[in-house]
């Protein structure tokens, strides 16, 4: 179906993986490629505030976390887990 293409397959408001790695890469000035999903995010820039941003980001979609969570395990795969249960 060409919708899932464009929408992937969530509903509107829903949080996707492939939104958590946009906001990430719109957050550090990168494009969403050149993030790998096992590279270290706070050695690519990601510090406080920023992620503070995201969280805040993401509890508009309904996700609840915080900035320990996030800062355990900085990885974009780890987040996408985390966030999105995939």
């Amino acid at each position: 179906m060409s919708q899932d293409h464009n929408a992937g397959s969530a509903r509107e408001g829903e949080l996707t993986a492939e939104l958590v790695r946009e906001h990430v890469a719109t957050t550090l000035g990168e494009s969403p490629e050149s993030i790998g999903d096992t590279d270290n995010l706070l050695d690519q820039g990601m510090d406080s505030i920023r992620l503070m941003s995201l969280v805040e980001i993401w509890r508009g979609y309904g996700v609840e976390t915080d900035f320990i969570a996030l800062a355990e395990d900085a990885t974009l795969q780890a987040w996408q887990r985390l966030l999105t249960g995939r």
